[in-house]
């Protein structure tokens, strides 16, 4: 039995803070202030199905010069809301083994990215954005945490039988926006390609 541990905070408390906004890029340090000082731990389980609560994710972006890391889930993966889906997005749940890091959504960042892939060098790691999408099935229980990782080396990604990746320009970002899955499209229309539809 998976009895895995995850990060959340109250939904009424952040939502109070969010206003509704899908995209959030103003006043991000006071909000992840407020994830770092209001967070528990609930068995994954009951979070993904807990209305109370909102698991939070980092979502790190991978940037190499003007161009971003582009991953495709493969056949297989275990989300199968994944399947065939396009990504900026590494990261994932944050885990109690973080709780004694300085920034324990940072720590699990840096955690499920060297899971993900072999990133020799990370030249910068910033917070630039929240999404707070709720248009039903898992992203009413997940709210992200969206980092900017700047890398000048180059990235592989560890997992090949379940996803490959390769650095996109944002021409090419533009082609594949339908094939993106929820949160990188609200990433692209965010940050990298405002005025998109």
């Amino acid at each position: 039995m998976n009895t895995e541990q995850v990060l959340v905070v109250d939904r009424q408390a952040l939502e109070a803070r969010l206003r509704g906004q899908v995209f959030l890029t103003d006043g991000l340090e006071a909000v992840r202030q407020f994830l770092l000082d209001h967070h528990t731990f609930l068995p994954r389980q009951q979070a993904e199905y807990d209305t109370t609560v909102r698991q939070i994710i980092p979502y790190g972006i991978l940037r190499r010069g003007g161009k971003y890391f582009l991953l495709r889930r493969l056949k297989g993966q275990t989300e199968a809301r994944l399947h065939h889906k396009l990504s900026l997005g590494l990261g994932g749940h944050i885990n109690p083994s973080e709780e004694d890091a300085a920034d324990p959504i940072e720590a699990g960042l840096r955690r499920e990215l060297a899971e993900e892939v072999d990133l020799p060098r990370l030249t910068s790691l910033t917070c630039v954005g929240l999404i707070n999408e709720t248009t039903g099935g898992v992203s009413d229980y997940h709210t992200a945490l969206v980092y900017l990782l700047e890398t000048d080396g180059e990235v592989a990604v560890r997992e090949t039988g379940k996803m490959a990746g390769h650095w996109a320009d944002p021409e090419e970002l533009e082609e594949v926006f339908p094939a993106l899955e929820t949160w990188s499209q609200i990433v692209v229309q965010g940050l990298i390609l405002p005025g998109i539809v």
